[in-house]
């Protein structure tokens, strides 16, 4: 059976498809060399099929069925009513059934121009008139209803009036996924200017409404945009019109992934980061540009301030612990990570970070600041104390900051974990009377007269070295003990 046989006919595919109404699910099925989408839109049924050369378009409503199959390049004629040429090999189909009558044509290319077919029903009929009349009817709606002929229609289009003339053609399409083609290829032409392609893209994100063709489109065409600053800021103001969670961080990820992205780039991602709502998406944006290898600075403080918009602590806190994992990071970071941390609800993922945080040698305003948010913010003795006795033991405190520690030791409720964290601030080699006068100071807070007799005894050491003034606050601590065996073990300790 010839392909003129396979055929099947019919007047408009587009005003079918405006009668019809179109709303609603799309199933994909792909594979290495074939997919097919099967659109429902109320009654009708609209089934896109692409292998590598050859594309089939059926729509049907039981009532009425149009089938449209193409393969090659095809160009119709300036006024869109016949087809101008196809390519060596090519072919375009189209046949339609209403209530059993069928209308079919066959175009194809041959070694002596185009060879074209008309049938109505099974009959073969004179191509002209009637095959040529019923082709000027359908073929505007059919070009402006499947991309067929797309990339000689922009050609067209712009050669008559730049970018504003395509854009025009593009806002009269029947479908956003035939809209994201002609936009792909616009964007892709090369003698777009950069004032054209930021024109062009704006234009475009407010004429595609489907997120999913709206982030194909923006994906296809990022390297030409991420080039420039200029073109970089109007390509991330159309991501952030993705409506989709999900589809701006796919397209923001894929910058990031497949370009050598700017600081000035970065900033404007995270800008376009602060519309995605969903904490998951925007924490794996954030996480993406952190694996950058130009992080740092002002850049790496804007990622930190921009995870302050995540809500779920357990995310905020993964984006925070990787910032951490910078090297060779500032004080100004660290500062802002603590600032952002401050938003966290949870004592334990505040410790996560505080933990992670004190891996590096801090100064002495980033150690005063930490402790004054672990007795601020805090309210678990136990991870407050976990935070503390890793900061006293592993940080060289100035007096400042270890007055600081005495305050939010004293604050602890719990006797066990106040005393544990004195311990810990004792094992330091260099403690000045001014080091030791708090922590005698909180020894003497603790409740339990085991564990004030302990705490006192681990500051013992220093104690004994030290000048009267120390040795005297030491016993006005222990007189606070009840118990004769523990006093008795806190002051045998100094003598």
């Amino acid at each position: 059976m010839s392909k003129d046989q396979k055929l099947k006919n019919t007047p408009s595919l587009s005003g079918f498809l405006k009668r019809t109404g179109i709303i609603a699910v799309i199933l994909s099925f792909s594979f290495s060399t074939f997919s097919q989408k099967v659109i429902v839109k109320s009654e009708e049924k609209v089934i896109v099929t692409d292998n590598k050369q050859i594309r089939k378009i059926s729509t049907s409503n039981g009532l009425h069925s149009f089938n449209i199959e193409y393969k090659g390049q095809i160009e119709v004629t300036d006024d869109d009513k016949d087809v101008k040429s196809i390519s060596p090999g090519g072919y375009l189909e189209i046949s339609k059934t209403t209530f059993g009558s069928r209308r079919s044509l066959l175009i194809e290319a041959t070694s002596s121009g185009l060879r074209k077919e008309y049938y109505e029903g099974r009959t073969k009929t004179d191509y002209n008139p009637d095959g040529k009349k019923w082709l000027a009817e359908i073929l505007p709606e059919v070009v402006r209803s499947t991309g067929i002929a797309a990339e000689s229609r922009i050609n067209r289009f712009y050669r008559q009036g730049g970018v504003d003339a395509v854009m025009d053609e593009i806002s009269r399409l029947e479908s956003d996924h035939v809209r994201s083609i002609y936009g792909k290829l616009l964007l892709k032409k090369d003698e777009l200017s950069n004032s054209d392609r930021i024109s062009a893209v704006k234009g475009l994100s407010k004429e595609i409404h489907s997120d999913y063709y709206l982030s194909e489109m923006l994906k296809d065409n990022s390297a030409i945009f991420l080039k420039h600053d200029q073109t970089a800021e109007a390509y991330f103001e159309a991501v952030g019109g993705i409506g989709s969670d999900y589809y701006s961080a796919i397209v923001l990820k894929d910058a990031l992934r497949e370009h050598q992205t700017s600081a000035a780039s970065i900033s404007k991602i995270m800008k376009a980061s602060r519309n995605i709502g969903s904490d998951y998406y925007q924490t794996t944006v954030l996480s993406n540009v952190l694996e950058q290898e130009n992080i740092e600075g002002p850049v790496l403080a804007e990622i930190i301030y921009t995870s302050k918009n995540i809500g779920s602590d357990y995310y905020q806190t993964q984006v925070l612990s990787k910032a951490l994992e910078k090297r060779e990071l500032s004080d100004e970071s660290f500062i802002t990570i603590l600032d952002a941390i401050s938003d966290v609800s949870s004592d334990y993922y505040m410790a996560t970070v505080f933990t992670k945080l004190l891996d590096n040698k801090l100064h002495d305003n980033v150690n005063t600041k930490l402790i004054i948010l672990v007795d601020e913010k805090m309210s678990s003795d136990y991870y407050a104390s976990s935070v503390l006795s890793k900061l006293a033991s592993e940080q060289d405190l100035n007096d400042q900051s270890l007055e600081q520690l005495a305050s939010a030791i004293s604050k602890l409720n719990s006797s066990n974990y106040a005393a544990e964290v004195i311990s810990k601030a004792a094992e330091s080699k260099n403690m000045s009377k001014a080091k030791l006068l708090p922590l005698i100071k909180a020894a003497g807070s603790i409740s339990s007269d085991y564990y004030a007799s302990s705490a006192l005894q681990a500051l013992a050491p220093h104690v004994k070295a030290a000048g009267k003034e120390v040795k005297d606050a030491y016993r006005v601590a222990a007189k606070k003990i009840n118990s004769d065996t523990y006093y008795g073990q806190a002051i045998r300790a100094i003598d």
